[in-house]
């Protein structure tokens, strides 16, 4: 990559200005967070199951951790999202995938292949 030159794909845009360190933290943090929101739906499914389904209470206290958990997910997606210079219009793209049960570990797995091949793709540029 030239000193003028940005790297950008399908993953998001990268210049030879920014931090890979700093990207590659991000997307770890990205990483982590959508399995952690991901099995946290999972739990509020089975919660209300519970709670609608068969009137137990056992899971009513989970909510407000799962509540808490999403807001670090959008967090995660913001801050990975500005590194690469994604649109506002796909980070709330993103975001929405922890509406659906199991989506945002496809999106762990779609967004963490094409983030990490932008790195690697960066790295040698850089060489």
């Amino acid at each position: 990559m030239s000193e003028t030159q940005a790297l950008t794909t399908a993953a998001g845009e990268l210049r030879p200005t920014d931090d890979l360190t700093k990207v590659a933290t991000a997307l770890k943090f990205f990483r982590i967070m959508a399995i952690i929101a991901g099995v946290a739906l999972l739990i509020l499914c089975v919660e209300l199951v519970l709670h609608y389904g068969f009137h137990n209470e056992a899971l009513s206290w989970w909510s407000p951790i799962h509540g808490v958990l999403f807001i670090i997910f959008m967090i995660s997606v913001y801050n990975l999202g500005t590194k690469l210079r994604w649109t506002a219009v796909r980070m709330i793209g993103y975001i929405c995938t922890a509406f659906v049960p199991i989506l945002s570990f496809w999106l762990e797995h779609h967004v963490g292949g094409a983030v990490g091949a932008l790195l690697e793709q960066a790295e040698a540029h850089q060489s």
